[in-house]
């Protein structure tokens, strides 16, 4: 009876490293985030939110730094707290930020994300917006 149960807790250690091993995710640059507090598994950093969220994000990045990453949820967010950062990011990685990210509900919905609102930034998104800002003008014209 003890060597059919050491055999199976040893055959389900083998399969669980196998099978974590297979689902591993892998990714071809390695990633770099900003420094950031700990956070609890399902709430993310809610947990460090006050009454008052500004004082918080103010006590936060006293401690992390102008920029730095807070997980709301499952979400990440990237707070910035200092206009000259602010500035420089907006200036040099404009384009990554022009985008809302794709849910299975705005895929379902709205299409997968083909008008004005949730549409990605690029050649689709200013087409959309000449075409809605003509037509409204010829409507109240």
């Amino acid at each position: 009876m003890e060597m059919i149960l050491i055999s199976l807790c040893l055959a389900t250690l083998l399969a669980f490293l196998f099978l974590k091993r297979l689902f591993k995710r892998t990714t071809t640059t390695k990633l770099n985030p900003p420094p950031s507090p700990w956070r609890l598994p399902i709430i993310g950093n809610f947990h460090q939110l006050s009454l008052y969220p500004h004082r918080s994000f103010r006590s936060l990045s006293l401690r992390y730094g102008p920029v730095m990453l807070l997980h709301f949820g499952r979400v990440p967010v990237l707070v910035v707290s200092s206009a000259e950062v602010a500035q420089d990011i907006m200036k040099t990685h404009d384009r990554i930020f022009a985008n809302r990210p794709i849910t299975k509900a705005m895929e379902k919905v709205m299409k997968g994300g083909r008008d004005i609102v949730f549409a990605p930034y690029g050649e689709y998104w200013r087409n959309m917006k000449v075409f809605t800002f003509l037509n409204f003008f010829l409507i109240t014209v």
